[in-house]
């Protein structure tokens, strides 16, 4: 269901392109991609299928193939490390995990899936920073309406170009940042740099972004690294992933004067 709902929005848009520092792939491709290997993953008897990539864009091209496949994506993070990856594994019962390099199967391989998660797109699994993570099952249905609830206050359009730094692993990112580009028919450009403010901002005059979302805390530091600025290319900011406290609103507002600013903090569960 999810799948058919971008692809029938991406098909407006087919020369858009998504990109990072290596690799460069348009919508009509991003959608050949996943569909040809998601033929593949259908033959697959498992239902879950971890997502755990380097790159952020194999990370975006391989959600795609599972909601085509019809499976149940598990986003997963190389950012915080093997021990918590080991945690979602076991506490989702992961028998297959999707990589740079292809599928590959996990040495627990007799774990019986209990439950049915046909009409879950997604299993969001929360930080764990008050103990084991937490998995939220995000269905087809919640996806959707929460793309068509976001598209009434994010005016983005496909004049646009979207920086996206953080891990699809994180809610906002997922559908906040990415699958609401698709749909819009933005350019998307992934980096996998990390937090770096200084290399950002280079990101950003170099290929012109207009759009960026990012914590309060890489807000502040690009505040701080900018100072005021009238000739950003931003013109559209969100922040998500932490509270955004007076201090952080203020440096954010000074640095970017001209910019629509949203803060879209809220719970994985209301994905």
């Amino acid at each position: 269901m999810i799948y058919e709902y971008i692809k029938n929005k991406m098909q407006e848009h087919l020369s858009s392109i998504v990109y990072d520092q290596n690799n460069i792939i348009s919508y009509s491709e991003l959608l050949n991609y996943a569909e040809t290997m998601g033929e593949i993953l259908k033959k697959f008897k498992q239902q879950k299928f971890g997502i755990l990539c380097r790159s952020n864009l194999n990370s975006a091209k391989n959600l795609l193939m599972c909601f085509y496949a019809g499976k149940t994506a598990v986003m997963l993070s190389q950012h915080y490390g093997e021990k918590h990856n080991k945690k979602i594994i076991k506490k989702i019962g992961l028998t297959h995990i999707i990589t740079d390099n292809g599928i590959e199967s996990l040495p627990e391989t007799n774990i019986a899936e209990l439950d049915d998660l046909t009409d879950v797109a997604l299993i969001m699994c929360t930080s764990g920073t008050t103990g084991t993570p937490k998995g939220a099952m995000i269905t087809h249905e919640n996806l959707i309406a929460n793309l068509n609830d976001i598209g009434l206050y994010f005016k983005i359009t496909n004049k646009d170009k979207i920086l996206i730094t953080r891990p699809l692993y994180h809610c906002a990112v997922l559908t906040g940042e990415f699958l609401i580009s698709l749909i819009r028919g933005l350019e998307i450009v992934f980096s996998d740099i990390g937090f770096n403010p200084v290399n950002i901002l280079k990101i950003i005059k170099k290929h012109e972004i207009s759009v960026m979302c990012g914590t309060p805390t890489m807000f502040f530091h690009i505040g701080k690294s900018i100072g005021i600025t009238s000739d950003s290319h931003l013109k559209i900011i969100a922040v998500s992933g932490e509270c955004m406290t007076e201090t952080v609103a203020k440096c954010a507002r000074k640095a970017f004067p001209f910019a629509k600013i949203y803060n879209v903090y809220g719970l994985t569960e209301a994905s």
